[in-house]
């Protein structure tokens, strides 16, 4: 069944409902970034693998940290390995923490 209006003139009232529908539509399907972690995020999580983790060996702490940030909903893809010793490295300085992993001299 063919219509009698062209293409090209849709009437104000279908446009403006359709115009409506897809603000709706594309507002729901809004994706957010995770967050990046701060320093105080990454310090926050070695404190708790080492409460966590008992007996950790070294090799495997980055992965644990990485982890528990990863669960707490952040991006962990720009998280360095180096990162997350520098962070050990400073609570242990600061006397926040003691070298339970025993890697600082």
């Amino acid at each position: 069944m063919p219509s009698d209006l062209p293409l090209d003139e849709v009437p104000e009232d279908v446009l403006r409902e359709v115009l409506e529908e897809e603000k709706r539509i594309y507002r729901n399907r809004s994706y957010k970034k995770k967050p990046y972690p701060t320093s105080r995020d990454v310090m926050e999580a070695v404190r708790e693998a080492l409460r966590v983790s008992t007996r950790i060996h070294p090799d495997e702490f980055p992965d644990v940290v990485l982890h528990i940030l990863e669960s707490k909903g952040f991006e962990v893809r720009h998280v360095t390995v180096k990162r997350i010793w520098r962070a050990y490295e400073t609570l242990v300085r600061k006397g926040v923490i003691r070298d339970e992993l025993g890697v600082m001299m």
